[in-house]
């Protein structure tokens, strides 16, 4: 299992430069970034390279797929970031939908549609994967379209593109009620990604919380699972960090 850590998220207020030899001490070698506005991507690159660390993924700065008078904007965007990506050798894109316009649920879901159908081409020439993420709508992201996840393994089916996947974030999905494990065990060939985080409060308990991960992974492990497993949380102290990380490396 190939962990991917949110550098935001355990790395508080570090450098890349700080983060990195970090991360190489605690056994991991792969990380993931919300967005790289404002960073110099040529210097992040010679990081990378310099500590032997990889991206995974991180978000393009527009994602609004669920409203079809912003399609063109959504597709600049997309390529934006397709350049980047193969710039830093990064083989996926975090995107979500937006959120809910208002209009009848199934003209979000064929304006979605639609957008990725647009995008497949796209991600299919430059060999990077899509990956949708539902959210909750009850904590963290009011308003947000997409949250069951069984309507984004849908879209994923219906773009019929091996470079669009759903990322599956099991904090979002405990909080809108699914049985996580069940979900994602009868669509695991439709997820490219997964996020973990403690729950209810997205911090470090990923064994002694409101859901033990270790089911997880354990079903990861049976069946190969070789996508990566984004750990973006945010540690209740900065300080859980590295015991966090010391917990999760017999898993990786």
């Amino acid at each position: 299992m190939r962990f991917s850590l949110n550098t935001i998220g355990l790395f508080p207020g570090l450098s890349f430069e700080q983060i990195f030899p970090r991360m190489r001490q605690s056994g991991f070698d792969t990380f993931e970034l919300w967005s790289l506005e404002n960073v110099d991507t040529a210097a992040l690159r010679q990081a990378m390279d310099r500590h032997g660390v990889r991206l995974s993924a991180f978000c393009p700065s527009f994602f609004v797929l669920n409203d079809p008078a912003r399609q063109e904007e959504y597709i600049a965007s997309l390529r934006r970031a397709l350049a980047l990506a193969q710039e830093l050798s990064c083989p996926a894109l975090i995107t979500q939908v937006g959120q809910d316009t208002g209009a009848p649920r199934a003209q979000q879901h064929a304006a979605i549609l639609s957008g990725l159908r647009r995008a497949a081409p796209l991600l299919e020439a430059a060999n990077v994967t899509l990956l949708v993420e539902p959210l909750n709508d009850v904590k963290d992201h009011k308003g947000y379209y997409l949250t069951d996840s069984l309507e984004g393994f849908a879209l994923v089916e219906e773009a019929g593109s091996p470079r669009v996947r759903l990322l599956y974030d099991v904090y979002h999905q405990l909080h809108m009620g699914e049985d996580v494990l069940s979900r994602i065990e009868a669509h695991l060939p439709l997820i490219g990604h997964f996020h973990i985080a403690g729950f209810p409060d997205r911090d470090e308990k990923l064994f002694g919380g409101g859901f033990d991960y270790r089911a997880l992974f354990a079903l990861l492990q049976e069946r190969s699972v070789q996508v990566p497993v984004g750990v973006e949380l945010f540690p209740s102290d900065a300080a859980q960090t590295p015991e966090l990380l010391a917990k999760l490396l017999p898993f990786a």
